[in-house]
């Protein structure tokens, strides 16, 4: 069980929500250093143009950020 809790946190940071938080009874806290956090249809979202913010690539579906489409090994 603690295994989820820590791999759903590591999939947040990963995201770019660096100051995301477990807080008890399977429900995080979800936060970025850099923007306010918005959620659309339960989807955390950074703001426009934050930095912070990433995606999946169109090739593999690593996570880069956002102002690239593909990541290092795709773009080869």
């Amino acid at each position: 069980m603690k295994n989820t809790k820590l791999s759903k946190l590591s999939k947040l940071i990963e995201r770019g929500f660096d100051n995301s938080k477990y807080i008890g009874f399977g429900r995080f806290r979800v936060s970025c250093s850099n923007c306010e956090v918005v959620f659309i249809n339960g989807i955390p979202t950074h703001e426009t143009g934050c930095s912070h913010a990433k995606h999946e690539c169109n090739g593999c579906d690593a996570i880069i950020p956002i102002n690239q489409k593909y990541c290092e090994d795709c773009q080869l």
